[in-house]
């Protein structure tokens, strides 16, 4: 009987440590008063292992843990590296701007129709696509062509010296004012809209809404696929999953979701999905959820409005600062 207790108490402590919802705490604010520059949108990680943030105070370069300003100086939405170690930024009413080398930024001005941003990221070529505010999608290839899709205008190209309109029926997109835009396993391209899902895939467009699938809210606010090949789709009232053709609904009255409204969303090095909310962070994996609040973490605040996961740490980008989880 002893040796049984002894043998339980080792499992149960074995299964503690390995557990992924134990780890240390650290957080980080740019400046230690209360500023705008603590205000966290995106957190990116360049081909050295440097920390950049897009705050709605600028830009900032981590380097031996100092933060050096980069860039406009402006209300960043959206802060994304490329592949190819280039630094693209979205700001709310002043556009694209993209720095190659060094620390000149060049506007991009035909990458937002409106010069309101909400994303910017890739597809699996190294295309950029752009999240506009009314705006539709601009697909910018490596050859300087932009694309740009419309629930309204159609689509367009733009070769350099003129626009090349498409039909209407070619596109699908929910509406012109893009929230979140994510490349899956498979190579195809979501975009979440105030109206819905769309998928673009090998040039066709699906539209996903309330009326003609079981997404939970029309209004989409985050994307994230998985190692998996399923996509996560964050709205203001709940969470789902796509794989494939099956969808799987998560709100806080049927899981342990802390909140339905989804603010982020990101898969850590180990599979678990982090999902930010107003209320906290909440980690699914695959079976059981946890949730992270100020109340009983460290979590710097309750509002996680961006997550990267990066080298085995997941970082939090929150109102208030960003916190290191470990």
């Amino acid at each position: 009987m002893k040796k049984l207790l002894i043998y339980t108490t080792i499992l149960s402590l074995f299964l503690v440590a390995c557990s992924p919802y134990k780890g240390n705490w650290e957080n980080i604010r740019i400046e230690n008063a209360d500023s705008p520059k603590n205000d966290i949108r995106s957190i990116c990680f360049g081909q050295e292992g440097e920390m950049w943030v897009g705050t709605w105070g600028g830009i900032f370069k981590n380097t031996e843990n100092n933060w050096l300003a980069q860039g406009p100086e402006s209300y960043v939405e959206t802060l994304f590296i490329a592949p190819d170690n280039t630094k693209w930024v979205g700001l709310w009413g002043g556009g694209v701007y993209k720095c190659e080398a060094g620390e000149i930024w060049d506007n991009v001005k035909e990458a937002s129709p409106t010069n309101s941003v909400n994303v910017i990221s890739a597809d699996n070529k190294g295309n950029i696509w752009v999240g506009d505010w009314g705006g539709g999608a601009v697909n910018l290839d490596g050859n300087g062509e932009i694309d740009v899709n419309t629930k309204n205008g159609g689509a367009a190209s733009y070769n350099g010296k003129r626009w090349i309109s498409y039909k209407t029926e070619q596109v699908n997109l929910g509406d012109n004012s893009v929230t979140s835009i994510a490349c899956d396993t498979n190579g195809r391209m979501w975009f979440g809209t105030f109206h819905g899902l769309s998928k673009k895939e090998n040039g066709t467009w699906t539209l996903f809404n309330k009326q003609n699938s079981p997404l939970p809210d029309n209004d989409v606010y985050s994307l994230a696929p998985d190692s998996k090949g399923n996509i996560w789709i964050g709205t203001c009232n709940g969470l789902a999953r796509l794989s494939g053709e099956t969808w799987t609904i998560f709100k806080k009255e049927n899981c342990g979701l802390v909140d339905n409204l989804i603010l982020s969303i990101a898969e850590d090095s180990f599979g678990n999905i982090w999902v930010g909310t107003n209320k906290g962070v909440s980690v699914f994996d695959g079976s059981n959820w946890e949730t992270y609040s100020i109340s009983n973490s460290k979590l710097i605040d309750n509002r996680v409005q961006t997550i990267t996961d990066w080298n085995k740490k997941v970082y939090l980008g929150t109102s208030k600062g960003i916190s290191v989880f470990e």
